[in-house]
């Protein structure tokens, strides 16, 4: 499994309702494309503006595949565009296992 890690650093005052917004328009829409969302979070220090999303896929190929169709879909365009104004940028982070031995 691979993990995605979307970072959403929101406008000052505007993460509670882009959070809000993600959960009564947004969610509906992605997990049926997208697939495993792995949780949302916030950050409780540093960066508190930050809305962190983790997604699981089983490959790069298959996060490729969904982002596609995801990004194909109309009802997806438009909540972007009603979440734009809410969101000052965006970070993606593909995290990968390691190897290491210690972890088996």
């Amino acid at each position: 499994m691979i993990v995605e890690m979307r970072i959403f650093n929101t406008y000052p005052g505007k993460t509670e309702e882009f959070i809000n917004l993600y959960e009564t328009k947004g969610f509906a829409i992605q997990v049926p494309i997208q697939g495993q969302l792995l949780g949302v979070y916030r950050n409780e220090y540093g960066a508190i503006l930050d809305v962190i999303m983790l997604w699981g896929y089983s490959s790069e190929e298959d996060r490729r595949d969904r982002r596609a169709k995801l990004a194909a879909s109309p009802e997806w365009l438009a909540f972007r565009k009603e979440a734009a104004p809410l969101v000052r940028d965006e970070e993606s982070r593909l995290l990968v296992p390691t190897e290491s031995a210690w972890l088996r």
